[in-house]
């Protein structure tokens, strides 16, 4: 059964807005869209006790049903860590989650969190275990699939993907840094962004996306 990503609110969005978000941080490029997506949306702090499966676009106006609004990073941690076994057992990652808060939704920018994985004294994996910290990337909604299925199977790395010498920013996430140094040189439309496009296109017609 595949890995999914829980997805945390903590913006008052609009539902077009919201939308808009979720629609473009799908993968259209490794997986087919929407039978195969890999987001579950989380608004309460209350699990099912069973899969609930892939969210599924349009969704509603989830003002007056999300727990997570308003929350920190932290107290999205917090939750996680308290709630790890519960997560696994409806096959959603305790380890790798994604947030959408204010600055990301006036950016187009979304938060890929990564639990911080402590190697060990001396690196070679004696003593090695997973701590209850974290870090948070900021990254284009379009690169927070890649990021983050890359950060479960432990392909990549979290520095392979953040600007390190720019350090943690000041609201605690880190600067995103393409791995391809050709990314912002691509001419074109991808056959990706061409389906992304015309998704979001229908999304927008039916009047649920802005």
């Amino acid at each position: 059964m595949t890995t999914k990503f829980a997805v945390f609110v903590t913006a008052k969005p609009q539902p077009k807005a919201l939308n808009r978000a979720l629609l473009l941080i799908q993968d259209f490029e490794f997986t087919e869209y929407p039978d195969e997506s890999q987001w579950v949306l989380l608004t309460s702090k209350h699990l099912p006790s069973t899969d609930p499966g892939p969210t599924f676009l349009p969704v509603l106006d989830i003002s007056g049903s999300n727990n997570f609004a308003s929350m920190s990073f932290t107290e999205i941690n917090s939750f996680i860590r308290a709630n790890e076994e519960a997560l696994r057992a409806i096959d959603v990652s305790a380890g790798d989650w994604l947030i959408i808060d204010q600055k990301g939704l006036e950016t187009s920018t979304c938060l890929v969190c990564e639990q911080v994985y402590d190697p060990g004294e001396f690196g070679d994996g004696d003593g090695a275990e997973l701590t209850s910290e974290f870090r948070a990337c900021r990254i284009p909604y379009e690169e927070a699939h890649g990021m983050i299925v890359n950060l479960d199977i432990a392909n990549m790395g979290f520095e392979d993907f953040v600007d390190e010498e720019a350090g943690e920013q000041e609201d605690g996430a880190w600067k995103w840094r393409s791995f391809d140094p050709d990314t912002n040189d691509k001419e074109g439309e991808t056959e990706a962004d061409i389906k992304r496009g015309n998704v979001l296109r229908k999304l927008r017609d039916d009047g649920f996306a802005d």
